[in-house]
């Protein structure tokens, strides 16, 4: 008859061995996994702000809606839809004063400037992190408006540091997470009203020099030309 092999004690030396092992990837896979969330997470904000400042910046009064305030981007039906107060905020700030109505001409070839919308936003990013460690970034917003419209660029980075574990494997003691989002905006009623506008100022110019049959016939001219391209 054989003899049965007492094998308790080697299996508790494999599980000394192994245990701290398995939990060790465990809890690096789970690691990685939130940090690829987290990502997500940040490419969401960094859209929602640039949709958002978009919109301010082409729409006069917009900010009156309070959108942004509760991590959303867009209305939503039923309790999320403008009331009549806000709607009449709305009109008034955007024919506030004609410098607003018509400030592209101010922003022609102004260049960029860094606004500071950032502040608008920086609460809901920390709040809603699924990671809370490391350090968040406020948005750093930039918004470079000329006569056509308005670029958006929207930044944020994330800096977390790394577990042990990553650390033991090669990674290096903190990652950091950047994320852009980038929209151009265009009001498209306000771009005829301005072109419509510029075209009668030219008008009345050629007018008051005795040149406004010739005006009226260049137009003509170039309506032609235009009618047989298209």
């Amino acid at each position: 008859m054989r003899r049965k092999v007492d094998q308790k004690g080697s299996i508790m030396v494999e599980a000394a061995l192994y245990i701290p092992v398995v939990f060790s990837v465990i809890m690096a896979l789970l690691y990685l996994a939130l940090f690829n969330m987290q990502e997500y997470f940040l490419i969401y904000e960094v859209q929602r702000a640039s949709a958002i400042v978009s919109r301010e910046e082409a729409y006069l009064g917009y900010e009156e809606f309070g959108m942004g305030e509760n991590n959303e981007i867009d209305f939503s039906q039923g309790s999320g839809v403008p009331s009549a107060d806000k709607v009449k905020k709305y009109y008034e700030a955007y024919f506030s004063s004609v410098s607003r109505l018509y400030r592209e001409l101010g922003y022609f070839g102004a260049g960029s400037d860094v606004s500071s919308y950032g502040t608008e936003f920086a609460n809901d990013i920390t709040t809603h992190a699924l990671i809370s460690m490391g350090t968040i970034s406020s948005p750093e917003i930039s918004v470079k408006t000329g006569f056509l419209g308005s670029n958006v660029t929207v930044t944020i980075t994330h800096t977390l540091p790394m577990p042990g574990i990553l650390e033991y494997l090669g990674y290096e003691s903190s990652k950091t997470i950047r994320t852009a989002g980038y929209t151009y905006s265009v009001n498209s009623t306000e771009f005829v009203r301005n072109v419509d506008f510029a075209l009668d100022l030219v008008a009345y110019i050629f007018e008051k020099f005795g040149l406004g049959d010739k005006y009226k016939g260049a137009l003509k001219k170039i309506d032609e030309v235009v009618g047989k391209i298209l």
